[in-house]
């Protein structure tokens, strides 16, 4: 039955996994082993909803009933988990507690060897989070390396990705972080491009990045053009889509066109609710807010009645903060 929930956890099927591994802990007669895998699962499961929050509990369970019966791979692979939910929360001291806790331990791991770019590259970002640009960039480059020697294309791509955000992040903190790097980072982009053209996660990505660094240039123009190819090619994909939104919300506001900045933050709140992305729904909300504080009601009433033109309600979509001050 365990051998199944995982099989069941590997092919996305968290809602069912969950709730039959909820029902096998309640029944009792596990092993001790069997009891960390059950709660690894349920740890990956409520990742994979976006249940951050709900992930740590049995991820702190797993990893200290792996490390009493020394099932080894339980351990590393939950301690990857951990480390993911605490950077979902901001919790980045303990994401990186747990995650070079992986490292310590990676001589005795079998399987989970083969998540330590992963944990590299989540180590890179807790450290950019938590406002810490040498150590984030080496964690970056040491993952990029570990990928590439292992031939996982895609994942080195996404680190390159994380490492021009962790520049440009930086680059706005008070740490003021050169943007020289970027432009030889997105030549790097490029050659994955190249490489998978019909892949719309690689393309939309690229241009995304692209998007970023021109709104941080201040060349609007350009920002939105890339942006907008991001969202061509970006269907379906929620969070890449509300992050090109925020940056079209972005060159509008500067711009000082209110009403248009005020539908793209929307949009952007739209996607990240459906995407279940949580942080970036709130990013949205706030832009909107703030936009109201600046600018008035004005372009969120315009923007309303259009929506009602087309028989459209706008309301769940808008945050509890701008309809106090519109209504």
């Amino acid at each position: 039955m365990v051998g199944y929930l995982t099989q069941l956890m590997e092919d996305g099927e968290f809602d069912k996994c969950l709730r039959l591994s909820e029902q096998m802990l309640l029944r009792g007669g596990m092993t001790l082993a069997e009891m960390a895998q059950v709660n690894f699962v349920i740890c990956r499961c409520r990742l994979g909803l976006k249940d951050s929050y709900g992930a740590i509990n049995s991820g702190l369970l797993a990893v200290k009933l792996a490390r009493d019966v020394k099932e080894w791979d339980i351990m590393g692979r939950t301690l990857l988990n951990l480390g993911t939910a605490y950077v979902a929360t901001r919790q980045y001291p303990l994401a990186l507690q747990h995650l070079y806790s992986y490292l310590e331990h990676v001589h005795l791991y079998t399987t989970a060897q083969r998540f330590e770019g992963a944990v590299w590259r989540t180590i890179g970002v807790a450290h950019q989070r938590n406002l810490e640009s040498p150590q984030a960039i080496d964690a970056l480059h040491k993952a990029i390396k570990w990928f590439t020697k292992n031939d996982a294309d895609h994942s080195a791509f996404s680190c390159l990705h994380d490492l021009i955000h962790t520049y440009l992040y930086l680059n706005e903190s008070k740490q003021k972080l050169p943007l020289d790097p970027v432009p030889s980072l997105l030549e790097q982009e490029k050659q994955f491009v190249h490489k998978y053209p019909e892949d719309p996660s690689i393309q939309g990505t690229y241009n995304y990045d692209r998007a970023a660094y021109y709104l941080r240039l201040k060349r609007y123009a350009r920002a939105m053009v890339c942006a907008m190819k991001t969202l061509d090619v970006s269907k379906g994909d929620h969070q890449l889509s509300s992050n090109a939104h925020m940056v079209l919300y972005e060159c509008c506001r500067d711009l000082g066109d209110a009403k248009q900045a005020m539908g793209y933050a929307l949009a952007a709140r739209v996607e990240a609710i459906q995407g279940r992305h949580y942080d970036l729904e709130f990013l949205a909300a706030t832009a909107m807010t703030e936009l109201i504080r600046r600018t008035g009601t004005e372009a969120i009433r315009e923007l309303d009645i259009e929506y009602q033109a087309m028989g459209v309600d706008i309301s769940k979509y808008v945050p509890a903060t701008i309809l106090r001050r519109y209504n």
